[in-house]
């Protein structure tokens, strides 16, 4: 097709043949044999859709996990973190049913093996620090600037969070903190990324001051999300959450273990 000719397009568009005409005739079903095909489709396809829902209810809920197999897994969890950062809120309650808000950020490494508190509530405590190693616990009291030194399975270590002579201890592997209690699943609810866990521990020392306690676990991450602690059936003495949970990090040591310099230190143990 010459480019110099201005009319050589039209007339190249006027010599083009013709594409070949498809002709699509009705086909001869009438009104009620199609309403009926149309009809029979559309039962095998909710036939279909219906089996395949059954199907996947019928996977979903037919092998909940055992409580004990929610423990392996926390444990498992546990075992691969090398450090951890975390916010625990909620309340502690005395004796006289006074409500203690609580929120203290949590920082932990695997090696080597530490974990402090900042306590940001209760405000009477606000500022303090509890440090713990596998040799000792440091207690830095900010109005002070002293730090006390206990051994480890000392209560009085906590400077007082805990009401009482009770002691207090925030563990992931579930199992390693209940251990010898009797663990049972109380409630399993479906979640954004996986099902979500209610276990039930109950102590099985009629004298304790502990009665029970429920652990909330997401199998997203298979970490816990609340801890609650009963002092009887009903009655709670701590309600805690663990928000804004960050895992391996890189968490510094010193960062961790970290106390003013100039504090004085008063070795209690």
């Amino acid at each position: 097709m010459p480019m110099n000719d201005p009319h050589a397009r039209d007339r190249y568009r006027l010599e083009r043949p013709s594409p070949p005409t498809v002709t699509i005739r009705p086909h001869p079903w009438s009104p009620a044999q199609i309403a009926a095909a149309l009809a029979g489709t559309l039962l095998v396809a909710a036939a279909a859709v219906a089996t395949v829902l059954f199907l996947m209810a019928t996977t979903a809920r037919a092998q909940p996990l055992a409580a004990e197999q929610v423990l392996e897994r926390l444990q498992a969890r546990s075992e691969r973190l090398q450090d951890i950062f975390f916010v625990l809120e909620g309340e502690l309650r005395d004796e006289a049913g006074q409500r203690i808000a609580v929120e203290i950020e949590v920082m932990a490494i695997q090696s080597p093996l530490a974990a402090s508190l900042y306590i940001i509530q209760p405000d009477a405590l606000a500022d303090n620090m509890v440090v713990i190693t596998e040799d000792a616990i440091y207690n830095y009291a900010f109005l002070t600037n002293q730090v006390a030194v206990y051994a480890v399975d000392d209560p009085d270590a906590f400077g007082g969070l805990l009401p009482g002579d009770q002691t207090f201890v925030v563990d992931l592997d579930l199992g390693s903190l209940f251990a010898g209690w009797e663990v049972s699943v109380l409630e399993v609810e479906s979640g954004g990324a996986g099902d979500v866990y209610t276990l039930r521990f109950d102590n099985l020392d009629p004298g304790a001051e502990i009665h029970h306690a429920t652990a909330v676990i997401d199998t997203s991450d298979w970490l816990p999300l609340r801890l609650v602690f009963y002092a009887s059936e009903t009655e709670v003495f701590a309600d805690l959450y663990l928000q804004g949970i960050e895992v391996d990090t890189g968490l510094d040591p010193d960062e961790v273990t970290w106390i003013p310099d100039d504090a004085e230190v008063l070795d209690r143990r």
